[in-house]
């Protein structure tokens, strides 16, 4: 189970929205079968979510693993059509599923590279690759 100071406020009108690491957030209760999921409350704002708010989580009546699987699958470049024969899951369900995965991936990415600026890069390898490529078809 994450630690709250993994989450943040997701209220946009919050003073702590998008802040890790602090301690405005506290469980509310918690719900579901096994009561396993949190919904946490926001000390500053008083906005309640659950900790599946945002995630690919969020809104699915899937089982966890079940995701867990779908998304390895999908990462290990396999079909959603194969997914659905593999997992035991719809179409619709692992289309789903695609979209939101790939719509957190670049919004983390954003999230993690806004503001590097690269001011050198090394292509040796890629360089290397190529080189060895073309000796191979002129061969």
């Amino acid at each position: 189970m994450k630690a709250l100071s993994e989450f943040c406020c997701i209220d946009p009108d919050c003073s702590e929205h998008g802040k890790r690491g602090g301690e405005n957030l506290r469980v509310h209760q918690r719900y579901g079968k096994s009561e396993t999921i949190r919904l946490l409350e926001c000390k500053v704002c008083g906005r309640k979510f659950s900790e599946r708010a945002h995630t690919v989580l969020s809104g699915s009546r899937l089982p966890k693993e079940k995701i867990i699987s779908i998304l390895h699958h999908l990462a290990e470049g396999c079909g959603q059509r194969r997914i659905c024969r593999l997992v035991g899951a719809s179409r619709d369900a692992v289309s789903r599923l695609t979209r939101i995965a790939g719509d957190h991936a670049k919004a983390l990415h954003d999230e993690l590279v806004m503001g590097v600026q690269v001011k050198e890069a090394q292509a040796d390898e890629k360089w290397n690759f190529v080189e060895k490529k073309r000796k191979s078809m002129h061969g």
